[in-house]
């Protein structure tokens, strides 16, 4: 896998050297060349659906995954909340946000952390009807009545597919939320669907990476908001075992990128939503493009000949 690692950041440089010719001949990116990928292979740079697109559809619901895999997007991403009675749930805010989340009608619910409501008490609010107004526009279409997923539904709902996941552990500051459980619960999750290969664990919170990786080392880890800490990341991956880093294009050069992935490390960019920010990862060389609407980040690498 190293090898394979190493070959394949080679060839990102190279097109990214290539893309970055183009660039001070070209006024757009649509008409990049790719140097070619071989047949079957996954494409030089892949795409990750943050939330599963919240531009596109209600963020982290059943909706929003069956759309990005049905677009073809490498990586389904989303976050991960722990309830009262220990489950995890796929949800982003530490508390159930009434801009998108309504309680049924009739129901006694109340509005409160995800860690002070039961598992069963998340599953009386409608997290489809509404959107998060960041996330608002005329592209996004709602799915009225979908629930806050529990996490087993996301990985058995997508296991058979070609899809890999993405997902971030969330503990909120002064949370009782025990980091070695949670990871121990999200690896029973994984081992149950046979995804031990096919997901990535990110998350600002190495607790839960550390963890992991010492639960199961096979099941990948990604590191988030390391240039907070360090600008040494090959260090602060190899002090956390960690094979992957989401950074922005602010956050190192296309030399730097290279050398991370030439350590076998996975670079992923940060979450991007415009053609402008896209061309720059491209150039950059990194491994995948993290953003809100997948649809067009698809169909500019396609303009740009780095997909088909």
């Amino acid at each position: 896998m190293m090898h394979a690692l190493k070959s394949r950041g080679t060839h990102r440089r190279h097109l990214a050297a290539g893309l970055a010719a183009a660039a001070m001949l070209l006024p757009s990116a649509g008409s990049f060349a790719q140097d070619g990928a071989a047949a079957g292979q996954p494409p030089p740079i892949a795409i990750i659906a943050h939330r599963g697109g919240a531009m596109l559809r209600s963020e982290n619901t059943m909706p929003a995954f069956r759309h990005a895999a049905e677009i073809g997007v490498e990586y389904l991403e989303f976050d991960m909340e722990m309830t009262a009675d220990d489950r995890i749930v796929v949800y982003h805010d530490a508390a159930i946000n009434l801009d998108f989340c309504q309680p049924d009608s009739g129901s006694a619910v109340t509005i409160a952390a995800v860690r002070e409501l039961s598992f069963d008490q998340t599953q009386a609010f409608d997290c489809g009807a509404g959107v998060r107004p960041s996330y608002a526009g005329s592209r996004h279409i709602t799915a009225p009545g979908a629930r806050i997923p529990e996490l087993g539904e996301v990985l058995g709902a997508f296991k058979d597919s070609d899809a890999r996941f993405f997902a971030e552990t969330k503990i909120p500051k002064g949370s009782d939320v025990d980091p070695v459980k949670f990871a121990a619960l999200l690896d029973a999750a994984v081992r149950e669907n046979g995804l031990e290969d096919r997901l990535i664990l990110q998350s600002f919170d190495f607790r839960t990476i550390d963890a992991l990786h010492r639960i199961n080392p096979r099941i990948r880890t990604c590191l988030l908001g390391v240039p907070r800490l360090t600008r040494d990341y090959l260090a602060m991956l190899r002090q956390h075992e960690a094979s992957c880093i989401v950074l922005s294009h602010d956050e190192a050069d296309r030399a730097e990128i290279g050398r991370l992935q030439d350590a076998g490390i996975l670079v992923f960019s940060g979450v991007a939503d415009d053609e402008g920010a896209w061309h720059k990862y491209v150039t950059l060389g990194v491994d995948a493009i993290f953003t809100n609407d997948p649809e067009r980040a698809i169909q500019f690498l396609q303009r740009s000949g780095i997909r088909d």
